[in-house]
């Protein structure tokens, strides 16, 4: 799979334009988020400050601003001359330490919550793409069924291209940027149930639900699918945090 070519309708969520105040900062929410999705990835090259700029509908000012943002940050690093430009810092890698740290620090309601938002956006998602897809548009879903890894990043990436197609699918912007800010939301703990191989098989049987609901035109079957996938790692991270906070309530 050319995986740049795959990712770049994820990546269009990204960079689509951005219509609301704050610039800089909603520039810079918006890298972050992709980075916490792994749409980023270390050593990746951001697009020029002028493409940048142009991409997301802002003026060069804004979009030196957020970069200045992230390079305090610590998330880049801008290189100098010809070749040069801002690159995604080596080694930027989801870290399963950090996601437990999250994952202790997050109280079970705002996990439930959390899991029943994006249930709500996604299966929103699936239904309006089980009426508008066509045969490009599955052949490029199935190709995140599974990675052509087994690595916990190819897992992750998989997880959240998988979600970003069904909204690509359904051709909204709004939609699909709202599937990007559910995923960064939840965070670094979705990388943690893919620690697990019986989750990362399961993951892979509701993703294929998924994907043969949406190809029959199946409406409702896609949205129940697509809340089963979600609930299944929502319970997981449930089951994991009860493990490590026993005696926590909340």
């Amino acid at each position: 799979m050319d995986h740049h070519r795959a990712s770049s309708r994820g990546l269009s969520a990204v960079f689509a334009p951005i219509r609301t105040g704050g610039l800089a900062e909603e520039v810079t929410r918006r890298i972050e988020q992709a980075l916490e999705t792994g749409l980023l990835r270390g050593g990746q090259r951001l697009p020029r400050e002028v493409e940048l700029a142009a991409a997301l509908g802002v003026s060069p000012v804004t979009a030196r601003e957020a970069l200045s943002i992230l390079r305090e940050r610590g998330l880049i690093t801008t290189v100098r001359g010809r070749n040069g430009g801002s690159f995604i810092i080596d080694g930027y890698l989801p870290s399963t330490d950090l996601a437990l740290q999250n994952l202790q620090a997050t109280t079970r309601l705002q996990i439930n919550d959390l899991g029943l938002h994006y249930e709500a956006i996604a299966s929103a998602c699936a239904g309006i793409a089980a009426r508008r897809a066509d045969a490009a548009d599955l052949h490029r879903l199935h190709q995140y069924l599974r990675p052509h890894e087994d690595t916990l990043l190819s897992w992750r990436l998989v997880d959240s291209e998988f979600m970003l197609e069904v909204g690509a699918i359904a051709r909204s912007a709004r939609l699909g940027r709202e599937l990007v800010r559910m995923q960064a939301d939840l965070g670094t703990l979705t990388v943690l149930p893919y620690t697990d191989d019986v989750f990362r098989e399961s993951s892979v049987g509701h993703r294929n639900e998924v994907a043969g609901a949406i190809g029959d035109g199946d409406v409702l079957a896609a949205q129940n699918a697509t809340r089963d996938l979600i609930h299944t790692m929502v319970s997981w991270l449930l089951r994991r945090r009860a493990r490590e906070l026993p005696m926590t309530k909340g």
